[in-house]
Formats: structure tokens, sequence, C-alpha cells
């Protein structure tokens, strides 16, 4: 199997087929990281689709000097940052979102609808304290906690050291137990 950068530096010189294989590798998991940071199903595809057109506008331009996918999260996390500093839209959920959005899109592990409601609970309130931190925290914290990069990684991608990663990872899950705390007494969890 071929290698991201393989991948990537056959696109560079034009292969469709290559390109395709590299949105097929990671389209979820941008999708994924795109809907953490703003709890919407349509917007996490909306953006996730920009995120692959400004991949497949920069294609010539891409240089193997880091792993592709740290690339790809700079890039999908600078289309975050325009989002959120972009003017505020209206949030809407239908029934339809309640039901499917429980974790990761299209998560079906839950088979009751208590489940479903306590883990839609759960994300909702992790999703609201996430919105309070500062921008690198945030970041730091999806990357690491949700998408499973690493502090190098991170660094890179938010233009930081690795020290300050584990930092902004350390506060941000102290910020987290602490503001999660009435949340959890609340059901009886603490």
């Amino acid at each position: 199997m071929e290698s991201d950068i393989e991948l990537m530096m056959r696109a560079k010189t034009g292969d469709d087929n290559a390109f395709t294989e590299l949105m097929r590798r990671h389209y979820k998991s941008v999708m994924n990281y795109i809907y953490r940071f703003t709890n919407s199903r349509e917007n996490s595809e909306d953006l996730a689709q920009e995120v692959f057109l400004r991949v497949y506008r920069s294609v010539t331009r891409y240089k193997p000097e880091a792993k592709f996918s740290t690339w790809l999260y700079k890039i999908a996390t600078n289309v975050c940052l325009t989002e959120v500093t972009s003017k505020s839209r209206v949030k809407t959920v239908s029934l339809e979102e309640v039901q499917e959005n429980t974790g990761d899109l299209k998560d079906s592990n839950s088979t009751t609808g208590y489940d479903l409601i306590y883990r839609r609970d759960i994300r909702d309130s992790i999703f609201e304290v996430l919105k309070s931190f500062p921008e690198r925290e945030r970041i730091s914290i999806i990357l690491c906690k949700y998408e499973g990069l690493s502090y190098d990684e991170v660094a890179e991608i938010i233009g930081c050291t690795v020290g300050a990663v584990k930092t902004h990872v350390h506060r941000g899950r102290i910020k987290l137990i602490e503001k999660l705390k009435p949340f959890l007494e609340e059901r009886g969890l603490k």
C-alpha cells in the first residue's frame, strides 16, 4: 500500500486517482475533527469539502517535509478557525441530527434511547466547555485526544513547541474536569 506522501506526489503529477485515494483515507477523520470544532454536521461536511478543495489547489506546492496528516490537519485547523471567527450562524438541530450525532459522526454503538441521550448530553457539555477555551488549548485537546495526533504533530500544526502543546493539553484537561463536575454530579457520577 502506498504511503500518503507517495500518493500526494502522484497527485502532484496530475494523478486524480491518487488524490481520490487520499480523500478516501482521510475524509471521515477530517470531517470528525471539524465536527468536534463546530458541533454541526452540515457545517462539517461543507468544511471538510473546503479542506480537500484547498489540498487539491495546493497539490503542486506540496513538499513532503512533514507527515501528510500533519499538513492536512493544519489546513483543517485553518478552515475551522476561519469558520469560528466568521459571522455567527443560527444553530438549528434536527431530530435526525440528535439521533445520529452521539460522538463521532455516524456513531451507532449505543443501543438504548437513554444511552443516546446521555452520550449526546456529555458530548454537548464537552463542546460547550471547549468553546470557552483559548484557541491553542482547544486545538491541542481535539487533535491529541480525539484525532490521536502526537504532541510533535500538534506543535507543528499550531506553530509552537512540544512542551507548549503538553501544557495546553494538561491545562485543558484540568479545566474540562473542573467545568464538567457539575454535569457529572447532577447525574450522580461524581
